[in-house]
């Protein structure tokens, strides 16, 4: 069988318990038990006060902390925590935009940890490859959010953040993910604050011809704005970085406060949530603990009342583009692409390619010494 190992509280009484009742001296105790004679005094005058009280350890906190957080800082962290989900950075940058104290980053940390509101730490991650636009509007990165159930339908929110500023232009949500939808949002946006440089978003808006550059539909509208359409690779998000990083601010942030019984409920929550909360008031780490409208600004270039034709300079070569997407040169069908179907393209060549552009874009490059091969090109 295990042999009976007494408890440390067990010691202790048996010391006390010797001295007091069985007659034993305090040196005599303190040699049976090995202890000092300062520990068995200690034990002996706690017995003293208390006699009913058990022989435990006392807890080592102070009972003054003059260097502790004010309770109404802390207050305000835990407030703004329960409010936002924030972590220490933005709330940090969020008091001190209120005028409030803002502590060190340090304090609102160990608030939450003391709290029981702080996220377990995540390993330390590879350091990432960075990249952002000088100014706004020199580039918006549109794309629609993975699907969310609202009044029993599947709603995919579209949205278009500019890529310097975090600026959310708009969170719409769409019954569909088709190009017209999407452009339809883009016009109203346009309308709204001007045209961007360009425009960023996967191959789900591009042509889906693999290893052939050809135009979509929305790039051709982009196009004869005068603006330049951007694709990331295939299987690629980290390109849209940006705008993927905000999807998981809907994920944390806002679809667990917002309304789903209703299309319109959902619509109203997350544009209040986009005019009151994102753009002018939570800080961005990536713009220096600053919201998004520190760093924004409209466009100076106004959107037409309609999206303009295409013109080519007096003498050009032109070829209109057949309902399957190509055109022709001496006898040879070059594809283009579906979304410009109907459409004129400039035909010329140059450094012994045939070179089709939409505009000024540059859509197809084809060498010459393969026009009889036959087949598409």
């Amino acid at each position: 069988m295990p042999w009976s190992t007494p408890t440390v509280s067990d010691c202790r009484t048996a010391l006390i318990h010797a001295v007091r009742t069985a007659g034993r001296t305090v040196t005599q105790a303190c040699r049976e038990f090995g202890v000092s004679r300062k520990t068995a005094y200690k034990w002996l005058a706690r017995h003293a006060a208390d006699p009913t009280a058990p022989p435990a350890d006392r807890s080592r906190r102070p009972h003054t902390s003059p260097t502790r957080t004010p309770a109404d800082t802390e207050a305000a962290v835990l407030a703004a925590r329960d409010q936002f989900g924030w972590g220490p950075r933005k709330i940090v940058a969020y008091l001190r935009d209120r005028g409030q104290p803002a502590p060190p980053v340090r304090t609102p940390a160990a608030v939450l940890r003391r709290h029981h509101r702080a996220r377990p730490a995540a390993p330390p991650p590879v350091p990432p490859q960075r990249f952002e636009w000088p100014a706004p509007n020199d580039l918006w990165q549109v794309d629609f959010k993975g699907l969310v159930w609202v009044g029993r339908r599947k709603v995919f929110p579209l949205t278009v953040l500019d890529d310097h500023s975090r600026h959310l232009l708009a969170a719409d949500p769409c019954t569909d993910q088709t190009m017209a939808t999407a452009w339809a949002v883009l016009w109203r946006v346009f309308g709204e604050v001007g045209l961007p440089a360009a425009v960023l978003c996967d191959n789900a808006f591009g042509t889906h011809n693999p290893g052939i550059p050809t135009v979509s539909w929305f790039d051709a509208q982009l196009l004869r704005l005068g603006v330049r359409p951007i694709h990331g690779r295939a299987y690629h998000p980290q390109t849209q970085g940006k705008v993927e990083r905000f999807h998981g601010t809907l994920v944390r942030e806002v679809w667990p406060t917002t309304r789903r019984d209703a299309l319109g409920h959902f619509a109203a929550d997350l544009a209040r949530w986009r005019a009151e909360v994102y753009n002018p008031v939570r800080p961005h780490e990536a713009v220096g603990d600053r919201p998004p409208a520190a760093r924004w600004r409209a466009s100076p270039r106004p959107r037409p009342a309609a999206v303009p034709a295409v013109e080519y300079p007096a003498g050009a070569v032109v070829r209109k583009v057949t309902p399957t997407g190509d055109i022709t040169w001496h006898c040879a069908r070059i594809l283009v692409g579906r979304g410009l179907v109907g459409e004129w393209v400039r035909v010329e060549e140059a450094d012994g390619d045939v070179v089709a552009r939409y505009g000024d874009h540059p859509v197809r490059r084809v060498p010459v010494a393969t026009l009889g091969s036959g087949g598409m090109l």
